[in-house]
């Protein structure tokens, strides 16, 4: 089977997380996997690096339309079984470039699109263009029953919804940290917080920074890191030196091999407004690390009250840095719930179990599109 994905690639997020993990996954045998990216980088850098074949399809600027074309073009003669979009922008060109394609499509919805659009003129936009182009989308895959739900809310028939958790790939026993703390001058001794993910509004960074101020007054050599880039960086830091924060907060920007790092931290924060799934907190549960996240969108499935980590209400730094404190102050307890959660995703949440997952909803569109045809 030969499947060509879709993806925007001008970052590195949950998106990009999961289909270089799909790759890793699947048996070349049965899944041959290549990639078109709007953007030359980071994604496209990544994902030649891990061995995919990618083609990049860049725009000259958001309206540009000639990629639907070329991407028709690839659709036609490369030979592909089925087409599989990631995001707005490349499910809006993928199934243009599909409309008269006999091949399916399927899209994986990795978070809530109006909450990724803070500006209501964009959010209209890609609301309706989302809403004008859906029907050619003849399987839609939800990283969390949170998002399925939402699907089917908008409209989307359940029978055309598949619930297909990510996954990724469970550390060796071996792993240790990749020397983050020294690389960042973080004492050995020092409490360190880290915060992973886009610099974006939805991410709720303001408050991590916020809660940050609030537990250095009882712990003034606790470190935080702020591990990710995006639209927001400039404004954030500013705002950790308004708040005093200058000397504990390390804004490191993108690190492409973030999760060899999560052994150093004490602890994973995600501080999101809204959340499809919360891929982070897989990857620091994966390696023992307590987690301490919002209780919003698939977040809860993953991250279970007082069991694999502590819930807290979303845009509230006051509940936030509570949180935080009695993580860091009952590392015991602390512990433990890491070693739960730890367990939990070796056992639910595998790159193994997501591959074999995401092969069986690719054979059963496969074949009803194979019988629809005659």
């Amino acid at each position: 089977m030969k499947v060509l994905h879709v993806i925007g690639g001008g970052e590195f997020g949950g998106a990009e997380k999961h289909i270089l993990t799909l790759y890793r996954a699947f048996d070349p045998d049965k899944v041959r996997m290549e990639v078109v990216c709007l953007f030359p980088a980071p994604f496209a850098e990544l994902a030649r690096k891990a061995g995919m074949r990618v083609e990049v399809l860049p725009m000259a600027n958001k309206f540009d339309l000639r990629v639907v074309r070329r991407l028709r073009q690839l659709l036609t003669k490369g030979g592909y079984d089925l087409l599989h979009t990631h995001g707005v922008r490349a499910n809006f060109l993928g199934r243009l470039a599909a409309w008269t394609w006999p091949g399916p499509v399927v899209t994986t919805v990795h978070s809530r699109l109006a909450q990724d659009y803070p500006r209501w003129w964009d959010r209209k936009i890609n609301l309706l263009i989302e809403k004008w182009t859906c029907s050619r989308t003849d399987h839609f895959i939800a990283v969390s029953r949170f998002l399925a739900e939402c699907l089917v809310q908008e409209g989307i028939a359940p029978e055309k919804v598949t619930v297909v958790y990510n996954g990724i790939e469970l550390p060796s026993s071996s792993s240790s940290g990749a020397g983050f703390r020294k690389s960042w001058n973080v004492p050995s001794d020092a409490p360190l917080v880290a915060t992973v993910g886009r610099l974006h509004p939805v991410k709720g960074h303001r408050y991590f920074l916020e809660a940050a101020a609030e537990v250095g007054r009882r712990l003034p050599h606790a470190r935080f890191a702020v591990i990710g880039t995006g639209p927001e960086a400039e404004e954030l830091r500013e705002l950790a030196q308004r708040l005093g924060l200058a000397d504990r907060v390390i804004f490191t920007g993108f690190l492409p091999e973030v999760s060899s790092c999560y052994p150093e931290f004490d602890l994973l924060v995600l501080a999101s407004l809204m959340e499809g799934f919360g891929l982070v907190v897989l990857e620091a549960l994966a390696r023992g690390v307590p987690v301490v996240a919002t209780r919003v969108g698939g977040v809860p499935e993953v991250v279970r009250e007082g069991e694999t980590g502590l819930l807290v209400p979303p845009a509230d730094s006051q509940a936030l840095a509570q949180a935080i404190l009695w993580m860091l102050e009952h590392q015991e307890e602390a512990r433990r719930m890491a070693s739960r959660g730890k367990e939990m995703v070796a056992r639910d949440f595998s790159s193994t179990r997501m591959a074999q997952n995401t092969l069986e909803v690719y054979r059963t569109v496969l074949l009803r599109k194979e019988r629809a045809n005659g």
